[in-house]
């Protein structure tokens, strides 16, 4: 079972394919050429009783230059592919830099000389050096060889920006699986059989239209999310990859602009601004980013600590809070589709809307001492702006009750056993909760059951996927918390890409409830859930089910 195919996803490559084998000058296979030369299907005799269907997709290949035939009449619908045939319509759809002038093959089984397979070394070469298709071995590329659908299957798959697994048994079941969700698997075809060049003519037909309607509808660069990692340092996550040498950042708070020294990950869509000679204090920070397609901007407020009248214990400022009762929001807390209750909602001590007042408690030495709750009572200057609860673990909460600023004062026990007054103010705004960044698992596994020689599953999607959102006020919500607060954050849970056994007949069903209970139905051996954010961020979990 042959897994060289190596794919690079080239999401901003032209597509432009030809297929015949038969002309050997290299120079002469270009594409503009063949379009030059482009028949119709009517020309090739052993088109003439094809499907409709597939004469169509044949033609508009044809005409643009994407297909030839393997002599003047014959078109070659029913022989199969090989590699050296693949490793050209590779170079050519991701639109490689193919040099027609190379002569000498990097593998000792392809000659220039060779009338077969000879003219194929530019585009073996060309698909080699871009990590496309590799060799059998190092020296051997067996040009020869037929091509599988499921490498197929993963060529275009991968070559339309998806990621394909290939631990999974099959290796290709995942690439198959989403070429048909893709409508590119050739239909009725097994990952192990060899691809014919009408299996070709469907891959490429689809891959051709999902590739142009993808540049259509190109993502632009965004801001995921930015974070304060520490004191010094600022994290802005992109939702792609962009060239580090065309981007610049700039911080700044209220009128000050900070020097910072720029760090990228290593995959391009993350940097890490440290701060030259100044440290971030608490307020609001704006992240401008330029060298896009167009500017970029994001806020980041930052909670600092609040000194108290003891040199070893601070406080960590819970920094703006959301007016969440005054607003209306907990009032849609009513308790059904696993939502929490308003009583829930409204409680300082209980409701994630809150944030707690945390103490930080240093040694002699100023390192940090791991405490219990040291809070003796937490009072608000204005309930009615800020609510304050105290839980049974002495730690204290505030809750946003209408927009406005209020002052809480709290009393807490010493290491010493002494009771200290410190006070922190809290802004309460009127901004919505809303969900702004969404993680999930990439894969997870249920287990069926059987029940009168049906198969079926149960089981909630929220803690499945091990769901986690980010509101815009920086509370972070794990599994069942977003089905308990989804009334504010509103995630919407679909289900696709649902796969069965071929062997056992049609697909079954999956269906997700409003509360997050995911049911599965019949024939489904695996299936995708994403869960989706209203400002058009996602997360995907693909769901393997056991039997």
């Amino acid at each position: 079972m042959n897994k060289s195919f190596k794919i690079l996803a080239c999401s901003t490559m032209a597509f432009a394919m030809l297929t015949s084998a038969a002309l050997a000058n290299p120079v002469e296979n270009k594409s503009a050429v063949a379009v030059a030369n482009a028949k119709v299907s009517y020309a090739f005799n052993d088109l003439s009783n094809i499907d409709p269907v597939l004469k169509a997709k044949i033609d508009s290949l044809l005409s643009k230059g994407i297909f030839e035939g393997v002599s003047d009449d014959t078109f070659g619908i029913h022989l199969n592919m090989t590699r050296a045939q693949f490793a050209k319509v590779a170079a050519l759809v991701f639109d490689l830099d193919v040099d027609y002038s190379i002569t000498t093959s990097s593998f000792a089984d392809v000659k220039a000389d060779d009338p077969q397979h000879g003219w194929a070394i530019p585009y073996i070469e060309a698909a080699k050096k871009a990590g496309l298709i590799d060799g059998m071995t190092d020296t051997e590329f067996a040009p020869g060889n037929d091509v599988t659908i499921g490498q197929l299957d993963k060529v275009f798959v991968t070559g339309l920006g998806k990621p394909v697994n290939v631990t999974g048994s099959p290796w290709y079941e995942d690439a198959v699986r989403q070429a048909q969700a893709l409508g590119i698997h050739p239909p009725g075809k097994d990952g192990r059989a060899a691809a014919s060049r009408a299996d070709l003519v469907t891959a490429a037909y689809a891959g051709y239209e999902a590739f142009h309607k993808q540049e259509d509808n190109a993502t632009p660069a965004a801001i995921v999310s930015v974070k304060s990692v520490d004191n010094k340092t600022v994290q802005v996550i992109l939702n792609q990859p962009v060239d580090p040498s065309k981007v610049a950042f700039s911080l700044t708070k209220d009128t000050q602009q900070f020097s910072t020294t720029t760090k990228w990950s290593n995959d391009h869509k993350s940097a890490d601004l440290t701060v030259n000679d100044a440290e971030l204090t608490a307020g609001e920070y704006t992240i401008r980013v330029t060298g896009l397609d167009k500017p970029l901007t994001a806020t980041l407020t930052v909670s600092g600590t609040i000194s108290t009248n003891d040199p070893h214990v601070s406080i960590t400022n819970p920094g703006t809070i959301a007016n969440v009762i005054d607003s209306g929001l907990t009032s849609a807390a009513t308790g059904l589709n696993g939502f929490v209750t308003r009583t829930v909602a409204e409680d300082p001590t209980l409701s994630k809307f809150a944030k707690e007042i945390k103490f930080n408690v240093t040694n002699a030495a100023g390192d940090a001492v791991a405490i219990p709750g040291i809070i003796e009572t937490i009072t608000s200057s204005d309930p009615n702006v800020v609510k304050v609860g105290r839980s049974n673990d002495n730690r204290g909460y505030v809750l946003g009750n209408k927009a406005g600023t209020a002052t809480v004062n709290i009393v807490y026990k010493t290491n010493k056993g002494e009771s200290k007054v410190a006070s922190v103010t809290v802004n309460v705004k009127d901004e919505v909760v809303a969900a702004s960044q969404v993680e999930a698992d990439a894969r997870a596994y249920q287990r069926m059951t059987v029940s009168d020689n049906v198969y079926s599953a149960e089981f909630n999607a929220f803690t499945a996927m091990n769901l986690k959102v980010y509101d815009n006020y920086g509370i972070k919500y794990q599994k069942d918390e977003v089905q308990k607060y989804n009334f504010a954050l509103a995630v919407v849970l679909i289900a696709d890409h649902i796969v069965g056994d071929l062997d056992k007949g049609d697909t079954g069903t999956v269906t997700v409830d409003p509360d997050g209970r995911v049911h599965v139905v019949g024939n489904v051996t695996q299936f995708d859930i994403t869960a989706h954010l209203p400002n058009n961020k996602s997360a995907t979990t693909e769901i393997r089910l056991l039997p």
